[in-house]
């Protein structure tokens, strides 16, 4: 199973609005990683492609936020770098992006005065799969004690999260986001959450780009 979804550079263009101008000043920029762009061949000899999720939410991003910053701050918010930024345990039971149910798990499973900024990213996904998924308070504990070493693959963001099923247990997997991921028949995928684009939203939102107390 594939669960990159590309789109093509003209499908982009037409779907965004944007100029080919824009695309590639924002590549200059590093607003939007060199590596999403893909080159494929086509019947029309090579087409450049693009991971269709990705872009597609990093270019509503950047129109959202152009306006309010400078494209030099716009790459650090959405930099694909985990910042040193610490969150307390108390802080982050405070922030929306955080489910009810994972403090008190946290405080159980992984008790922690503070945490790092790329734990914070993971739990703020962690949180997003089981309000979507539904999953239960078994289903979550058991997904949490296997997901949490996996923060240590977060000092890149440029990642995708991938929540799916194997032989009735849940599993997470984090791959680079601009490559696709194949499993075989007996794995059933449940839901497909791009980082980059949470992480550069906690950065704003929590002042994360440096440091955080509290």
């Amino acid at each position: 199973m594939d669960t990159l979804d590309l789109i093509s550079k003209k499908e982009l263009l037409s779907m965004t609005g944007i100029s080919y101008g824009q695309l590639y000043r924002w590549k200059r920029e590093r607003l939007i990683p060199e590596e999403w762009f893909i080159k494929q061949s086509s019947y029309t000899g090579q087409e450049t492609f693009f991971p269709k999720d990705l872009v597609l939410q990093r270019i509503k991003s950047i129109l959202e936020l152009k306006d309010s910053y400078s494209l030099e701050e716009l790459a650090q918010m959405l930099s694909p770098e985990a910042t040193g930024a610490f969150l307390s345990a108390k802080a982050l039971a405070g922030m929306e992006e955080i489910d009810a149910s994972l403090p008190p798990l946290l405080a159980s499973i992984y008790p922690k005065e503070q945490y790092t900024f790329p734990e914070v990213v993971l739990f703020a996904i962690f949180s997003g799969a089981i309000r979507e998924l539904r999953l239960s308070a078994a289903d979550t504990e058991a997904l949490l004690r296997r997901c949490i070493p996996l923060a240590e693959a977060l000092k890149s963001m440029d990642m995708t999260c991938v929540v799916f099923t194997v032989g009735g247990s849940h599993h997470l997997a984090l791959v680079k986001s601009s490559a696709a991921l194949h499993f075989d028949g007996d794995v059933q995928v449940l839901g497909s959450y791009p980082v980059s684009e949470l992480a550069g939203q906690i950065k704003l939102k929590y002042n994360m780009k440096l440091a955080i107390k509290g």
